[in-house]
């Protein structure tokens, strides 16, 4: 399963697409997901991207390939940094590919 993770765009083919943080976190603990692509900004006083990956480290949560696609470059700067230290600390696995695409 491929999961895009964003409020405003529409997935491409072959993804489902997951409007909040909490829906892409409870896919990612109840299904085998190969891709995940996430959006840094999910709406107005909302859970973001890095919230995303702060509760997926904490938890141990794993996936094959990780796709930054925001546009908000601090954002993604953020979102790498998670993964970063969450791969160095052995939370998650040093497996996981990421990518940053943008949208």
């Amino acid at each position: 399963m491929n999961v895009y993770m964003d409020d405003q765009r529409p997935s491409p083919f072959g993804y489902v697409l997951v409007t909040t943080v909490e829906v892409a976190l409870k896919i990612v603990r109840e299904y085998d997901v190969s891709l995940l692509s996430l959006d840094y900004n999910m709406g107005w006083r909302q859970k973001n991207g890095l919230d995303f990956l702060e509760v997926f480290c904490m938890e141990g949560l794993h996936v094959k390939e990780i796709h930054l696609h925001t546009n908000d470059s601090i954002g993604m700067q953020y979102m790498l940094e998670q993964i970063n230290k969450g791969k160095e600390a052995g939370d998650i696995s040093s497996s996981i590919q990421v990518k940053c695409t943008g949208s």
